[in-house]
């Protein structure tokens, strides 16, 4: 609730003032300020601001002193002056608004900062203020381009007719002319030539028949099925850098004087949202095609990374989107509590090919669109987001929030709820109304979830996205347990979620050793699921064995969460053609906690994000499903052309590793498919002798490529739940050497069947607080199978004896 104060001195030079010339300007430029403050410099109030999204630059030609210059910065308390408009606003909660609650006008309603920052239920409340970018000093002596537009479209698969609108301050009378240069086949570089009087111009320069090679997302690379020879200069993403200049006109024509450049990296991809009505009639798809390619969406929703945005490092968000896209994932939606991320952010997204959602910046609140000045704010900042971001290659999509329509239509506020949707002409108006000013070519979807049309309400299973929060929060009987994902027959998935602990190395961070039981105050203080905490340790329990020491919260919570989201996203993929995507909640943490995130705030990949990466997000996936007394095995493709091969699938004893059945069968399933279209591919019925001993069998399925060696895909499925299984003791054995370029190998040989094996690596924290990355984790071994496992980031000067020292292994039958 404190009142904030930032002072600094900083030194300019006579030669810095007069770098100007005669008509040019000197700014101040401030990356973000968060969020309710006046800005002095040397004692003279030159702005005020209410908008913690929005980077802002003040002119402040004139008023610069030669020698120290004295800059201020006063902020309020977001808490404070949010509860006191709220009061304000809500007055004795009499009228249509209702009365405050979390839901309902709460203060983080009327403040534009980010919302997670006043408490969530994975986050502390933590609603800080302060500067939260760079702050420079930006002198330009003749002129600026302020903004730009990319605008483009296909005439074939390889060839764009491209338009760039540039807006140029122009300070100096001098002739200048603007144009950009592409770095791309045939090096275009179309220009224009400005007006010589001072003033703000709009230009546009166009290039029509441009060759590119089409942008794609990770795990798609349409270009190379279509065979053409066009290639992008030097980046396996598919980007190209596109020059911004502004020059003396009466420069060499090849040696020109520029007064402006600026580089930016672009892509190119055709990307449509499709909601097609149903041959039945029943509703309308959701899918998202691009390049021509109808994408399954394998994603994530993304949270800040940090409670405290500031202290984000480049590091950490590059470790946990490279991780994202090694996972098999194609999508992250940037969801509205949090940010407009940051430059590096979509930097990494438009590299590692991950398509971003990006949510505005509300979430679970009724906000006050009845407020002209409020409405006025949050068009500036959905303007500064939209220019900022939208010609990412990344971007798919604009939507107007988090679950703000569905908490209406629920009643989650309750006898406090206002009596109409506030909110609702901000999503249905104002930010439709900057995008089609400012980017008419992303999608705009109105909120999630959301059902395409006001009429119809969210959360219907025949149109829109969805989000399915039924197993956790033990809606329709559900008893919080994952079986019952089945239960959802969505279009796209965009939430849901089952939770677990961080891993050790992050507890450290917030832990004493006294502190680490299953049940101590701290454990549950950093639980902030609403479940309640014996309710939550009872959903592992429902499939592993009591929770009895810290090991085990961890242990049996992280596998438990593996086999939940394993079960829900093999589910949605074998109803691929109805339902196109899955975006789980969430991918990252922002801080030490319980919650469900699949890669804790130590960068340490949870069992959940190795079952991704291995299983439930593979570009093939096998699946077997127990239903009327057999198993079948399904294959599913998110491949671009047929996966073809041998399909085994095997009924296993645990005791002896021997088959009790299999059989075998060439397979072949077509691009882009799914094998339920037709059939299973393979189905076991289950005799007698099993149904009776479901705890001493489990099935195995793997695909081999045409080559008899290589596995296409593999899965397993157990017939009872884990706590019950007879395991025997695996006899596990481990060895660490060298790899290469500092990574170290470990390698684990299974005598007998392992389930849930688990490497845990203590002691071994960067100076940048992240652990090292482990290439699986988490995994089954069978009888004389041995896994390799590189680790990679390691502390420096860290040896494979240290390795081997710190390494403990447990699965499900240790003892």
């Amino acid at each position: 609730d404190a009142d904030w104060t930032y002072r600094t001195t900083f030194a300019v030079s006579p030669e810095r003032i007069a770098s100007r010339g005669t008509h040019g300007r000197h700014f101040l430029s401030f990356g973000g300020l968060d969020t309710l403050a006046r800005v002095f410099l040397n004692d003279t109030l030159i702005a005020t601001t209410e908008n913690g999204y929005i980077p802002y630059c003040f002119d402040v030609t004139g008023r610069l002193r030669e020698g120290a210059n004295d800059l201020r910065v006063e902020f309020d308390s977001a808490m404070r002056v949010g509860q006191a408009l709220s009061r304000e606003y809500l007055g004795d909660g009499s009228s249509e608004r209702g009365s405050q609650s979390y839901f309902n006008f709460a203060p983080r309603a009327f403040v534009r900062k980010p919302q997670y920052q006043f408490g969530w239920d994975w986050g502390m409340e933590a609603a800080g203020v302060g500067i939260s970018g760079a702050v420079e000093l930006v002198t330009v002596p003749h002129a600026e381009i302020t903004d730009w537009h990319l605008r483009y479209t296909f005439t074939d698969p390889v060839t764009v007719n491209m338009s760039v609108e540039l807006t140029i301050a122009k300070y100096s009378p001098e002739p200048l002319t603007a144009g950009i240069a592409l770095y791309a086949p045939g090096d275009n570089t179309p220009e224009t030539r400005l007006p010589d009087a001072p003033g703000t111009y709009t230009v546009t320069v166009t290039v029509p028949g441009q060759k590119v090679a089409p942008w794609n997302p990770n795990g798609q690379d349409v270009l190379a099925t279509l065979a053409l020879p066009v290639k992008p200069k030097g980046d396996a993403q598919k980007r190209y850098l596109l020059n911004l200049r502004l020059w003396r006109t009466d420069s060499d024509p090849d040696e020109k004087e520029f007064v402006f450049h600026k580089g930016v990296t672009v892509g190119f991809k055709k990307l449509e949202l499709l909601q097609e009505p149903d041959e039945g009639g029943t509703g309308t798809g959701f899918r998202f095609r691009v390049n021509g390619f109808d994408t399954f969406v394998k994603g994530a929703n993304w949270i800040p990374d940090s409670s405290f945005p500031a202290s984000i490092s480049r590091e950490q968000l590059r470790r946990k989107l490279t991780m994202t896209r090694d996972a098999g994932m194609n999508m992250l939606r940037v969801w509205g509590g949090g940010l407009y991320e940051s430059e590096e952010f979509y930097n990494l997204c438009d590299e590692l090919g991950i398509l971003v959602w990006q949510d505005f910046g509300f979430a679970c609140s009724m906000y006050p669109d009845d407020l002209p000045e409020f409405v006025a704010n949050v068009r500036a900042e959905a303007v500064s987001a939209v220019k900022r971001i939208r010609h990412r290659a990344s971007l798919a999509l604009w939507c107007g929030g988090n679950e703000n329509q569905e908490l209406f239509e629920g009643r989650w506020a309750g006898a406090t709820q206002a009596t109409r949707f506030f909110g609702k002409t901000i999503i249905e108006e104002t930010l439709p109304a900057v995008l089609a000013a400012n980017d008419p070519d992303t999608p705009y979807w109105a909120n999630s979830p959301y059902s395409g049309t006001p009429e119809i309400k969210s959360q219907s299973p025949d149109h829109g996205d969805a989000h399915y929060w039924g197993v956790w929060h033990n809606h329709g009987g559900s008893n919080g347990d994952w079986i019952n994902y089945t239960k959802n027959d969505c279009r796209f998935s965009s939430e849901f979620g089952f939770a677990s602990p961080c891993g050790f190395a992050a507890w450290e961070t917030v832990t004493a050793p006294e502190d680490r039981t299953p049940r101590s105050d701290v454990a549950k203080w950093h639980d902030k699921t609403r479940k309640g905490y014996e309710t939550y340790l009872g959903y592992i329990e429902k499939h592993f064995p009591k929770v009895e020491t810290w090991d085990d919260l961890v242990y049996y919570g992280q596998a438990n969460q593996a086999m939940a989201l394993s079960y829900g996203i093999e589910h949605w993929r074998r109803r691929k053609g109805r339902c196109w995507g899955t975006m789980f909640w969430q991918l990252n943490d922002c801080w030490a906690t319980q919650s469900w995130a699949v890669i804790d705030s130590a960068g340490e990949g949870k069992m959940a994000y190795h079952a991704a990466k291995r299983t439930f997000y593979a570009p093939v996936l096998v699946s077997l499903v127990e239903t009327d007394g057999a198993v079948s095995a399904h294959v599913v493709t998110d491949t671009a052309g047929a996966v073809t091969g041998r399909l085994s699938l095997s009924l296993m004893a645990f005791a002896d590793g021997v088959p009790a059945w299999r059989e075998s069968a060439d397979v072949s399933v077509g691009a882009n498919a799914i094998s339920a279209d037709i059939e299973p591919l393979l189905t076991a019925p289950l005799p007698d002798a099993v149904t009776r001993n479901r705890d001493k069998f489990y099935f195995h399925a793997v695909l081999i490529a045409p080559d008899g060696v290589s596995v296409v895909a593999q899965n397993i499925l157990f017939l009872d739940e884990p706590k019950h299984l007879q395991l025997p003791q695996a006899n596990l054995h481990t060895e660490t050497v060298d790899g290469e370029n500092g990574a170290m190998i470990i390698t684990v040989h299974a005598e007998q069947f392992a389930a849930f094996v688990h490497l845990r690596l203590d002691g071994l924290v960067g100076a940048n607080g992240l652990v090292p990355v482990l290439s699986d984790n988490g995994f089954h071994l069978l009888p004389g199978e041995t896994r390799t496992v590189t680790v990679t980031h390691l502390p420096a000067g860290t040896t494979t004896q240290t390795v081997a020292e710190r390494l403990s292994v447990r699965h499900l039958a240790t003892t």
